[in-house]
């Protein structure tokens, strides 16, 4: 028996995941919005995407989403702070960040985007709170659509 990919899922299905994609999106959007930091929506708006079009894949796992975003976090801070928001920063956390998602199992393309955004921003403390309230919403919106997947199983 062939089993449907994500792919070839019925279009009331991919339109209920494009609702929820809009509502984690419109969600993540009104977080950020406290900050007034709207440039970051894109890499943010690629997460959402993942966790909602592909939940089953290692790219959205809460335990990659939550490793590279932390990391995200801590390495734009510590450079910097360091560095300042020089090129050179930029190219580092880059290359850390892409490392860490190509070396170990924890893998989210994302959080390459999400290092490179940390810089347009330019604020630190803005691109901190903006990405701790992002992968939140994240974070819960996965845990709801596994929690409704399971139950929705039975």
């Amino acid at each position: 028996m062939n089993e449907l990919k994500e792919d070839d899922a019925p279009l009331s299905d991919k339109i209920k995941d494009y609702v929820i994609y809009l509502i984690i999106f419109a969600v993540i959007v009104s977080l950020i919005t406290i900050r007034g930091n709207y440039i970051l929506a894109p890499p943010y708006a690629v997460s959402a995407y993942l966790v909602v079009f592909q939940r089953n894949t290692k790219y959205s796992s809460r335990k990659s989403l939550m490793s590279t975003y932390l990391l995200v976090i801590i390495t734009s801070d510590i450079i910097h702070l360091a560095l300042g928001a020089a090129l050179d920063g930029l190219i580092l956390n880059v290359i850390i960040i892409s490392a860490f998602i190509t070396f170990t199992e924890l893998s989210h393309p994302p959080a390459i985007a999400l290092a490179i955004f940390s810089y347009i921003a330019g604020d630190p403390l803005d691109f901190t709170i903006s990405s701790f309230l992002a992968l939140a919403a994240l974070l819960a919106s996965s845990l709801i659509l596994d929690r409704y997947a399971a139950t929705k199983g039975k």
